[in-house]
């Protein structure tokens, strides 16, 4: 199989419309298993050999050390040591670098080789759950999509950036009045999130803020039912979604609904035309997505993980007079 310089070559030709429920996944080995992620998050995929690796002292064991592209250096995580996987391809030559980029942080993985880009809906994507851990224990990965032949396991390659990469600046949330407390307190808020260590730390960051009454999902369709039923009781009392709920913000990437479909639906008539104003927060907030999500009638857009600027967006959008 040829080596990709870059998956977006491929892209290119079969651009996704927005609000489609449709993904493409970039599948590759480590060992003998098939691994993917979205390749929306994939900037290029080179060899090895063509780098030059600069270890660092004192570093964890899966980090190979530093790599340098157009002059700037990129940490590289050898994927295989940090998941735990033992076993070797057939063809050692085959090594390459996936190099991903996540909210303007570019990281690098240590993979074995790549097979192809997978087009397929969240619909298709089996979330897979790992109960008895801890929210800093595992969670790489986050499921399962089913080929004619073969398994495909998605990895969550954001949370493990997020590891071996934290925040340099914690940033302070701006004190407020009592009366700004008591009405962030009074906004009913929808948030769908289907990684639980981003929605822990969200919810923790509203709840610092003031935001009392915050009902979490971890999957678009969850939280679109959840809207449908809230819709269908608001009607019999001619009432709109708006009038129960104030707020939605959603992840993009989610198990059975993402969340340009989800703000399609809740924008495109289908819960009546007062409905509430939707934010959406991603680590696929780029140009490109910014108007997706103009597109399916988003209100804003923000990348994560930011709770600060997305204290200060929802101030904005339901509470500014």
């Amino acid at each position: 199989m040829q080596q990709q310089s870059s998956p977006h070559h491929r892209r290119t030709k079969i651009l996704l419309n927005s609000g489609t429920n449709e993904a493409e996944f970039i599948e590759f080995f480590l060992g003998e298993g098939s691994y993917g992620i979205n390749v929306a998050k994939v900037l290029r995929v080179i060899a090895v050999k063509n780098t030059t690796i600069t270890e660092l002292p004192d570093s964890a064991p899966a980090i190979k050390g530093v790599i340098h592209l157009q002059g700037k250096p990129v940490l590289l995580v050898d994927l295989k040591r940090a998941l735990g996987i033992s076993g070797t391809t057939e063809n050692s030559e085959r090594d390459l670098v996936l190099v991903a980029k996540f909210n303007q942080k570019v990281i690098g993985f240590l993979i074995d080789g790549v097979s192809k880009i997978h087009r397929t809906t969240w619909k298709e994507f089996e979330p897979v759950s790992v109960s008895g851990l801890k929210d800093n224990e595992g969670g790489y990965i986050t499921g399962t999509i089913k080929m004619s032949d073969h398994i495909v396991v998605v990895l969550d390659l954001e949370r493990m950036m997020l590891a071996y990469m934290p925040a340099s600046e914690v940033r302070q949330l701006a004190a407020v009045s009592s009366e700004m407390q008591t009405r962030r307190s009074q906004l009913r808020i929808v948030y769908a999130e289907d990684s639980r260590m981003i929605r822990n730390i969200t919810v923790k960051t509203l709840e610092k803020a003031g935001f009392a009454n915050i009902r979490t999902f971890d999957n678009g369709a969850e939280a679109h039912d959840f809207m449908r039923v809230a819709h269908d009781e608001a009607s019999k009392h001619s009432n709109s979604l708006r009038s129960v709920i104030d707020l939605v913000i959603t992840d993009i990437e989610m198990p059975q609904m993402d969340g340009l479909t989800l703000c399609r639906e809740i924008k495109g008539g289908h819960m009546g035309s007062q409905v509430p104003p939707v934010l959406i927060y991603s680590s696929l907030i780029n140009d490109e997505m910014a108007r997706k999500c103009v597109t399916v009638g988003a209100d804003a857009q923000l990348s994560k993980p930011d709770g600060v600027d997305m204290v200060a967006m929802i101030d904005r959008l339901c509470l500014t007079e």
